[in-house]
């Protein structure tokens, strides 16, 4: 059976066709109704299928956009597979943002940028800030609209890894983590649903104030937040950058734009909540 809906993930529209109800019925657990559905006359950015190989033994199932193929997986590891195929069209395919790869999150008008690499406890911090009251514009596109200089919204649930999960539980309870897959390429991953703010201001942009680098270090003996240097966080910043060198010289002025309207600050830390009161200080 072939199902087709859609997910208005402002400001970037999905239309998904998939063979049965199994993916959309995972998803009704992490984007509201809103933003889940059958939409009619809306423009398409990404034309999605997620099908299953009719002929295929294994009985897989391929994730492509268009001619181009991302991955296949069985039918019990779908839901990560297509976060991360979202996360991949979005990177490889859309140009309108400059797109840096980092959470962002807004609290009392105050934004944080947060730049880092797999393994560094981004994702962990963000949901941490999220559940402790800041809204989420994203866990892993940060987009800013080289016109204006804002910082775009685009709310999805937060993937936790692994020893994540029961660290999130103990501090807020097991039932805010949905859809928990085990074995996959990344291990065991957990998906947390946005906050009611966070999806009520979807479409709500907001000036960048300040570009946290996190690191979580169990062995760090004392916590780290310094400045950084505005030539040292540009090119931190060009590193992280899906479409920099594409965007070319908007490219360029839209980075610079952005390092010379914040505040860069480096954070290694062991105590978490040592970490989360001064990330609070900032706004």
């Amino acid at each position: 059976m072939s199902v087709t809906f859609t997910l208005d993930t402002s400001p970037f529209n999905f239309r998904i066709n998939t063979t049965g109800n199994f993916l959309k019925t995972q998803l009704q657990s992490l984007y509201p109704d809103e933003v889940l559905g059958t939409k009619e006359n809306q423009i398409i950015d990404f034309e999605i299928d997620f099908r299953r190989h009719l002929f295929s033994f294994s009985q897989s199932y391929a994730f492509r956009l268009g001619r181009h193929h991302f991955r296949e997986t069985a039918q019990k590891q779908m839901l990560p597979v297509f976060e991360w195929g979202l996360n991949w069209a979005v990177s490889s395919y859309q140009n309108r943002y400059l797109c840096i790869h980092a959470a962002v999150l807004e609290k009392n008008g105050v934004s944080l940028i947060m730049p880092a690499p797999p393994g560094s406890g981004k994702s962990t911090l963000c949901a941490l800030l999220m559940l402790s009251g800041w809204r989420l514009l994203s866990d892993e596109h940060c987009l800013i609209d080289p016109d204006t200089g804002l910082l775009q919204p685009f709310v999805r649930p937060v993937a936790l890894k692994n020893r994540s999960i029961p660290m999130i539980n103990q501090r807020f309870g097991s039932e805010l983590i949905k859809q928990r897959i085990p074995d996959t390429v990344k291990g065991t991953i957990g998906y947390l649903a946005p906050t009611a703010d966070s999806w009520r201001q979807r479409q709500v942009s907001c000036q960048p104030c300040y570009i946290i680098f996190p690191k979580y270090n169990a062995a760090c003996t004392q916590t780290e937040f310094s400045g950084i240097a505005q030539s040292q966080l540009f090119m931190q910043l060009a590193v992280n950058c899906f479409n920099y060198t594409v965007l070319g010289q908007r490219g360029f002025l839209t980075l610079q734009h952005l390092v010379a309207h914040t505040e860069g600050i480096r954070l290694e830390y062991a105590n978490t909540d040592e970490a989360l009161a001064l990330i609070g200080e900032l706004c």
